[in-house]
């Protein structure tokens, strides 16, 4: 991973989502690859909500983009896809809400774009009007942790909607390829039917 030059000692003392900063970003480095400066600033927004939701709350999460935030709450909280506690929304706003389960009321936290303003870098980086080139990524994510929670806002909110796990249904043995799937495709599976992402 490559290191940070911050002057500030006390950078190196934050904890993010119960961890020291280093650990921080060596699990998104090993989960996601590399130090994605996106990764970054959703542990700090998943930090923000845990603690507003109570860290022992049985809680399960949705998240507004498909890009990087929905690691952010695949490393530092127990909702995944797979357990489908995690539900991903395709609108493209960097935005995620943590809920209680049962109550269903939590906090959506989201990048803030009039408070990135004070932040040019991060701002710059998100609406890309800097190019990688001149933005390397070790002054962008210096940029991030030392913004931290104050190019966020949140708010309580109560979720109405896309927090029931989806039902697999009945499941039908393909006539085409003699798969199992979902009974609810019709008479053959997605694939068979020439809608699949692939061809032999």
């Amino acid at each position: 991973m490559q290191e940070l030059k911050e002057p500030d000692s006390k950078i190196f003392q934050l904890m993010v989502c119960g961890r020291p900063l280093d650990v921080f970003l060596n699990d998104i480095e090993h989960f996601h690859g590399f130090v994605a400066p996106g990764l970054v600033l959703g542990g700090f927004m998943v930090d923000w909500a845990r603690d507003l939701v109570g860290l022992n709350v049985e809680s399960d999460a949705i998240v507004e983009t498909c890009h990087c935030l929905p690691d952010s709450i695949q490393i530092f909280t127990p909702c995944t896809i797979g357990n489908g506690w995690l539900k991903v929304l395709d609108w493209d706003k960097f935005a995620l809400t943590l809920y209680d389960k049962r109550k269903l009321t939590g906090y959506r936290v989201w990048f803030d774009l009039e408070k990135a303003a004070l932040f040019p870098k991060i701002q710059g980086w998100y609406m890309r009007s800097i190019s990688k080139k001149d933005l390397p990524l070790e002054v962008l994510l210096e940029e991030i942790i030392r913004a931290r929670r104050s190019v966020l806002s949140c708010r309580a909110v109560r979720v109405i909607s896309h927090y029931r796990k989806k039902s697999k249904g009945d499941i039908a043995v393909c006539s085409g390829c003699g798969e199992a799937y979902p009974a609810s495709q019709g008479n053959q599976c997605s694939a068979c039917r020439g809608e699949g992402y692939y061809r032999f």
